[in-house]
C-alpha cells in the first residue's frame, strides 16, 4: 500500500528509441536538480544511473531534511509543488491508512522505493492473456493493450523525487506512444509539476495524460 506510479511497456526497446528517452531525461534531471532535489542511486546513496542500458535512481536517503511523522502518505486533491522546511507543515488531515500531505515530502529521509527502467527488461513480469480464473473456472482476460507487454512500478510515497519519475514516464510516452500503458494512483493534478518541467525544457509534455486512474479507494 502506498502511492505508486506502474507501466507495461515493451521487453526490448530500440537503442535509438532509448537513446532518445535518456537523452531528454538527462536534460530535466538537470531542472529538477535545480530545483534542489537531488538525485541518487537506487538504494538513495552515490549517482544516479542515466545510461542507453539504464536508468535507475532514488531520492536522497541523506537528505537531511527535517525529521517528522510521515505515515503512508498520499497528496490532498490539490497537492503540489515540495515542501522541504521545517517552517512549513505539509501535512493536512489523515486518510484511513496514514496521512494526506499537500505537498510533495519527506520524514528526513527522501528516498523511497527504486525507480528502475531497464532497455531491455529481462526480469519483469509479462502480462498473458488471462488474469485469473473465477469461482466457476473460467478464465477472466486482461486487457489487451497489456498482452505480452512487462509490467513495472514505482511506489514514490510522493516524495520530492516523485516528480523526477513522473518526469521520466512522461518522456517515455512522448517516444514510446501507444507501446507503454501508464497509469497512477495520482489524479492528473499531480502530474503538472512535471509536465510543466518537461513542457519548458523539451517543448513537450503538458498534453500528456495517464492511460488511467488508480485511486486510494
Amino acid at each position: 500500500m502506498g502511492y505508486t506510479h506502474y507501466w507495461y511497456r515493451p521487453k526490448k526497446i530500440p537503442k535509438k528509441t532509448f537513446s532518445a528517452i535518456v537523452e531528454d531525461f538527462k536534460k530535466v534531471a538537470e531542472a529538477i536538480e535545480s530545483m534542489g532535489i537531488k538525485l541518487r542511486g537506487g538504494d538513495g546513496t552515490g549517482e544516479p544511473e542515466i545510461s542507453n542500458d539504464a536508468v535507475v535512481f532514488n531520492g536522497d536517503a541523506l537528505c537531511g531534511h527535517p525529521k517528522r511523522d510521515l505515515i503512508i502518505p498520499w497528496p490532498t486533491e490539490e497537492a503540489g509543488g515540495v515542501v522541504l522546511s521545517k517552517a512549513k507543515d505539509p501535512r493536512e488531515g489523515v486518510w484511513f491508512a496514514g496521512h494526506l500531505i499537500k505537498a510533495r515530502t519527506c520524514d528526513g529521509d527522501c528516498s523511497y522505493e527504486t525507480f528502475w527502467f531497464p532497455r531491455v527488461d529481462e526480469d519483469g513480469m509479462v502480462i498473458g492473456k488471462i488474469a485469473y480464473y473465477d469461482a466457476s473456472g473460467r478464465p477472466v482476460y486482461n486487457d489487451s493493450r497489456k498482452v505480452g507487454k512487462v509490467f513495472g512500478f514505482c511506489k514514490t510515497a510522493y516524495r520530492p523525487y516523485d516528480i523526477a519519475v513522473t518526469a521520466f514516464l512522461i518522456i517515455a510516452k512522448h517516444h514510446l506512444g501507444d507501446k507503454i500503458i501508464i497509469s497512477s494512483d495520482g489524479e492528473i493534478q499531480h502530474w503538472y509539476d512535471a509536465m510543466h518541467i518537461c513542457q519548458d525544457v523539451l517543448g513537450y509534455g503538458e498534453d500528456f495524460e495517464p492511460d488511467w486512474y488508480c485511486g486510494k479507494e
